[in-house]
């Protein structure tokens, strides 16, 4: 009788060590699966017309005679505001920077009080900027000498083609996942971490800098099965 309960003990135990050692097989296996996988980039482009263009007007007023020097200072900011409005902008589009005077000491100097002012024009008359700053003679006609006449051109609505560009970017790097798997004898599955990337907006080509190339790159990782 002893001897068969020590059989059947022996046994019992000998049947938890298999059935212990194939769970743990088992679940090796299944991790290791669990942890292959591929990490790959997708990009996605867009070319896009600025919508919005900022035209910044600079000049430089020198006088001995403070009272001079401001009175110069408002015939020109009227000169470039009468200027821009007969193009079709509207004054309120039209703002004047804080004036920077300086104040020369020099015994020597010519003049004693030195200004700078900046005139900048904000709108969404994209094409009617890129136009009216090919021509800009009749400011230096009325006097106008431009220390500064450069434009920003701007594309504001990303969130117009974001969800979109995101979704291609996905796609793409769905494609290179595929690609890698099927070269390993794998599929591909669902994406275990993924990150958006930057969204990189830069000139087309310095011709037309009013349209805008959008990048948009996204790291995503793919469980491998």
């Amino acid at each position: 009788m002893e001897n068969n309960r020590s059989f059947s003990g022996a046994l019992y135990i000998g049947l938890a060590i298999v059935i212990f050692g194939l769970t743990i097989f088992f679940g090796a296996r299944n991790f290791s699966r669990l942890g292959s996988y591929v990490e790959v980039k997708g990009l996605s482009e867009r070319i896009v017309k600025s919508d919005t263009a900022t035209w910044t007007i600079g000049f430089e007023v020198k006088s001995n005679d403070i009272t001079a020097l401001y009175a110069e200072i408002e015939r020109n900011k009227n000169t470039i505001e009468a200027f821009l409005t007969s193009q079709g902008f509207e004054i309120t589009e039209i703002n004047m920077a804080p004036v920077n005077v300086y104040q020369d000491t020099y015994r020597e100097a010519l003049f004693r009080y030195n200004a700078s002012v900046q005139v900048s024009l904000y709108t969404n008359k994209v094409d009617t900027v890129k136009e009216v700053s090919k021509n800009t003679l009749p400011l230096l006609q009325k006097g106008i000498v431009m220390t500064n006449n450069t434009i920003q051109f701007e594309f504001s609505d990303i969130n117009s083609i974001k969800p979109e560009m995101l979704a291609e970017a996905i796609q793409n790097a769905r494609t290179s996942a595929e690609e890698f798997a099927k070269a390993s004898g794998s599929r591909v599955g669902s994406i275990s971490r993924g990150t958006q990337g930057v969204i990189d907006i830069t000139e087309k080509d310095p011709g037309s800098p009013e349209y805008k190339k959008v990048r948009v790159v996204s790291t995503l990782r793919f469980v491998l099965k």
